[in-house]
């Protein structure tokens, strides 16, 4: 008897469910197997028919017939009625009971770049106790929480990795309008602005529909201030995440759209057990990993971390899992016309020190999803936003002729305080990859170092707190790691000298900039131990004292290699003759005395002391080339010392950039020194990318033919921000100290080149090599808190020149003038009281004008040298007061004089040339 049936009932991709706006089918079956017969599909949308869909012959199996019947793309949530109907010559019409379908959503499109979204982030927000990575579309690629970066208890899977998560791959947004959903991350469907809000780091993605007059606004921030909720105990909790979704519709009818997001979770690296489930009763997504255990601490996760993800209270929320841990949630939302329907988004984080925490949800969840739902969500937007304005307050105001550098500090800064942690004062190296979201105790010192500078000193002494917190009490080794966790975990015990000897170093600058002596000397334990360490005390065997050669021997700056470092053993000059201040400070003169007597015996007598060719004795200096060698010893075996000849190279002369350290920032010498001078002209010369960047990289091969490919760092072929700052700071010096304007012009183009690679939202640098991504910017090259935020930051600041230092109640103004400037400033407060100055020369002319204004506190003495290239005449030489006659060195054009300012309102004018 002929029959005809459904042999496989409605499928989407693969087997799975229908989704919408993907390709579907159907099988039917036909006995007996003829092929002279007419096959179709019967099929309603909606109860609306959409015609019979002819079926295809896919194999004879026997006696029967299957038939392959594909459907097109559907809306979300079409009801699909279908029935199978033949046509025979012999039997007539054959036709099968009907069966039904609903439409799923369809999943974020995964064809535009491996992963759900864009390959590499830009958008950065946080709250300075939690950081998340927003993409180029406004989706949310991961979370770093309970810190700004990676707990000890809180690891990725891969963390060397640039596609490894800490708790989330994608949360993503998307709209369907009568049709499938269009998440926010596809190109296809959205137009994209993305931008900051103002001067805050409430970010702001603008999406507007290809198909239609819907824009759509996202909002991420990471609420802060007084409104964050509480835990049942009472205890703050801030890991309080949003994402406002504001749809508007500018069409003359009314829009009837599903709202969708899409969740991706990989809680805690997705290693152990973790879980996502619908929370029916809280109607929330709950994302867990309640953590288990290994011997080894670093490979354990010994706490419990939960996420809740809700909506907001406008509607109901239907919860569909579309894998183990991935699920859509979806809204029915109104958008009227001419109007705008707003969703919010709650991700609430939730922490605990120790496995199988059962009651979190209950604890720290629940409470906060409360208030979520019973607080005005725009008042914690407005909250945040003025916390950030509070931050920025404060920051110099510069006045150069290109507004965009002070556009760009603020942006730096903003960007670098969500690299800071507000509990343990930890700095996360970069979120670029999870390898970075560590702490490296000389990046934290160098942007600690950077906010003080700014007049932002919270940050700068949590950096110390976070040092002395990471050794205090441990056993041997008594120097600082390469790296830790933000919570002061050791991560990578890799011993570089640089890491301790900066501590003393950063620790006299800060003092020389607050003058508290009490903070000095409760960190005293700190400098000694750091000090004892670089005397030789380290107890490890990849750092320490080479006798015949009087250099200590670390891995460097990059950590890969081991030798006896130019830079590394200039950092621990600098630290002893720091500590030897900072104990005259608190009245231990014959520390500072023995202190200094080591530095001077390092610095003469092994460092500067001139190697002839063939020498084997002490010396860095280089006489055959005039300069200065990278290193001594650098062991040939990666990431491993060298005690054998056969195993090290006896001299490095590669370019590296960190051989202008002993200028900036350590000022060991000055720039003008042949010996420094030569040294940078080679760095420039070897390392510049191309003459029309002015861009460098950081390294550059040895001319030494007995150097090998073993001693290459890793990435020195690649754009360096930190490279090109680098250079930039010593030209800017070096045009003070000679008169000659072309280093500030070199200098101030560096600067340009670099700012005109800045990404959109001012967070990373675009690639100038052959395999850039999709976004244009190579992770770990142009990114990081130290290597671009801080070292932007204190180009400008050299640039203005305006500098306090407390202890000895003195003002210094060192400004530089390129010739392409017409004038110069800058407004900031120091611990003196409000200071500012403007600096004029007409382009091409002589005559300088110079204003200084302050509201003082307290008497103080003014020391200004101004660098006037060319001019060798002081000329009509005019004041407001007049100070004593200024000196002038027409060798380099430089003008100098000193005054005392009395407290209180200052307003002085001089003009010369």
């Amino acid at each position: 008897m002929a029959s005809t049936w459904i042999e496989s009932s409605a499928k989407g991709r693969n087997g799975g469910p229908v989704r919408a706006g993907v390709w579907a089918s159907v099988v039917i079956g036909v006995h007996p197997a003829e092929l002279d017969v007419r096959v179709m599909l019967e099929i309603l949308a909606d109860d609306e028919e959409f015609g019979p869909l002819p079926g295809f012959l896919a194999e004879t199996r026997g006696v029967n017939t299957h038939w392959h019947v594909p459907i097109p793309p559907q809306a979300v949530g079409t009801r699909l009625r279908y029935r199978a109907v033949v046509d025979t010559n012999s039997a007539g019409r054959l036709m099968s009971p009907y069966q039904e379908t609903i439409v799923r959503p369809n999943l974020p499109d995964r064809s535009e770049s491996p992963e759900v979204v864009s390959l590499w982030p830009e958008g950065l927000v946080g709250n300075r106790k939690m950081t998340v990575r927003v993409d180029d579309r406004g989706s949310t690629q991961d979370i770093y929480f309970p810190t700004v970066g990676l707990h000890s208890d809180v690891r990725p899977a891969e963390g060397e990795l640039p596609r490894s998560r800490c708790h989330f791959r994608a949360i993503v947004g998307g709209l369907a309008i009568g049709r499938r959903l269009d998440w926010f991350n596809e190109r296809s469907a959205w137009d994209v602005f993305q931008h900051y809000q103002g001067a805050t780091n409430l970010l702001r993605t603008e999406l507007t529909w290809r198909r239609g007059a819907v824009k759509v606004v996202i909002t991420d921030f990471a609420a802060m201030g007084g409104c964050l909720p509480s835990s049942t105990q009472g205890v703050t909790s801030a890991g309080q995440y949003f994402k406002r979704f504001r749809i508007s519709n500018s069409g003359p009818e009314p829009i009837d759209a599903l709202f969708g997001l899409y969740v991706a979770a990989e809680v805690n690296g997705g290693i152990g057990e973790p879980t996502l489930s619908w929370q029916d009763g809280d109607r929330a997504l709950l994302a867990a990993n309640r953590g288990h255990g290994h011997v080894n601490r670093k490979l354990a996760r010994s706490s419990t971390v939960e996420f809740a993800l809700a909506l907001d209270e406008s509607g109901e929320v239907h919860c569909e899992p579309t894998g183990t841990d991935e699920a859509v949630l979806l809204r029915r939302i109104e958008v009227p016309a001419g109007g705008s329907t707003e969703v919010d988004l709650l991700v609430s984080g939730a922490f605990t020190g120790w496995r199988s925490d059962a009651g979190t949800f209950q604890h720290w969840i629940r409470p906060a999803l409360a208030w979520f739902r019973s607080t005005d969500v725009d008042h914690i937007e407005q909250c945040t936003a003025q916390e950030w304005d509070a931050l920025i307050e404060p920051l110099p105001q510069l006045q150069f002729p290109q507004p965009n550098y002070g556009v760009t500090l603020r942006r730096s800064v903003l960007a670098a305080a969500l690299h800071t942690d507000a509990t343990h004062g930890a700095v996360a190296s970069g979120f670029d990859r999870g390898l970075n979201a560590y702490c490296r105790p000389r990046e934290a010192i160098a942007l600690g170092g950077t906010f003080d500078r700014l007049g932002v000193p919270d940050i700068g002494r949590d950096v110390y707190r976070w040092l002395a917190a990471a050794k205090g009490g441990t056993p041997e080794p008594s120097y600082w790691f390469q790296k830790y966790t933000i919570d002061g975990q050791p991560e990578w015990e890799t011993p570089a000298i640089d890491q301790t000897a900066l501590i003393p170093w950063g620790i006299e600058r800060r003092y020389r900039r607050t003058g508290d002596a009490d903070w000095v000397a409760s960190h005293w334990p700190m400098i000694e131990r750091a000090v004892s360490v670089c005397s030789g005390s380290a107890g490890h065997p990849g750092l320490k004292r080479l006798d015949d050669l009087g250099l200590i021997r670390s891995a460097g700056l990059w950590d890969s290699r081991y030798g006896a470092f130019f830079y590394s053993n200039c950092c621990v000059v600098a630290g002893l003759r720091a500590a030897a201040e900072l104990a005259e400070a608190i009245g231990k003169s014959n520390y500072a005395r023995d202190r200094r007597a080591e530095a001077d015996r390092l610095w003469n007598e092994s460092i500067l002391a001139e190697l002839p060719t063939g020498g084997t004795g002490p010396g860095l200096f280089d006489t055959a080339t005039g300069r200065f060698l990278e290193a001594r010893r650098v062991s040939n075996r990666r990431g491993l010392w060298a005690d054998r000849p056969e195993d090290w190279i006896e001299r490095s002369a590669a370019l590296d950039i960190s051989l202008l350290g002993a200028c900036v920032p350590l000022g060991l010498l000055p720039a003008s020194d042949p010996r420094i001078r030569r040294t940078a002209d080679e760095i420039f010369r070897r390392n510049l990318i191309s003459s029309r960047s002015g861009l460098l990289r950081r390294w550059a091969s040895e001319t030494d033919p007995d150097a090998g490919d073993e001693s290459r760092e890793a990435g020195s072929t690649d754009l360096s921000t930190l490279a090109t700052l680098w250079m930039a700071r010593y030209l800017i010096q070096l045009g003070g100290e000679t008169g000659d304007a072309r280093h500030w012009n070199v200098a101030v183009a560096m600067l340009d080149a670099l700012l005109g690679r800045l990404a959109p939202l001012g967070l990373a640098i675009r690639s100038l090599g052959k395999h850039a991504r999709t976004l244009d910017h190579d992770p770990g090259t142009g990114s990081g808190v130290w290597g671009l935020h801080s070292m932007l930051i204190e180009t400008m600041l050299d640039l203005a020149g305006l500098e306090s230092d407390v202890v000895d109640a003195r003002i210094t103004l060192r400004p530089a003038l390129p010739a392409a400037w017409p004038s110069i400033g800058i407004s900031r407060a120091t611990p003196f009281g409000e200071v500012s100055y403007r600096l004029d020369r007409p382009i091409g002319g002589h005559v300088h004008r110079l204003e200084f204004r302050a509201e003082l506190a307290r008497p103080v003495t003014l020391d200004v040298a101004v660098t006037c290239p060319e001019l060798i005449s002081l000329g009509d030489w005019r004041g407001s007061p007049l100070p004593a006659p200024a000196a002038i060195d027409p060798r380099i054009g430089r003008v100098a004089w000193s005054l005392e300012l009395p407290a209180g309102p200052v307003a002085l004018e001089w003009t010369w040339g």
